[in-house]
């Protein structure tokens, strides 16, 4: 977990982030994106969600 609090201590992100939450947002994320992919759906309808996570970003 070191490493994920770089981009805190960097500077990167605010001080009250929480990396790990923040990574296991994007790696949801970005597996719901897959299966959705996978079964069909279109490259404009998986922006939509891509693009409304990243207006919350990042999470607090």
């Amino acid at each position: 977990m070191i490493s994920c609090r770089r981009a805190v201590d960097d500077g990167d992100l605010p001080p009250q982030a929480d990396p790990g939450l923040l990574a296991r947002y994007v790696t949801t994320l970005a597996s719901g994106i897959a299966v959705q992919a996978a079964s069909g759906v279109g490259r404009d309808e998986l922006q939509e969600p891509a693009d409304a996570a990243l207006r919350g970003w990042p999470l607090l």
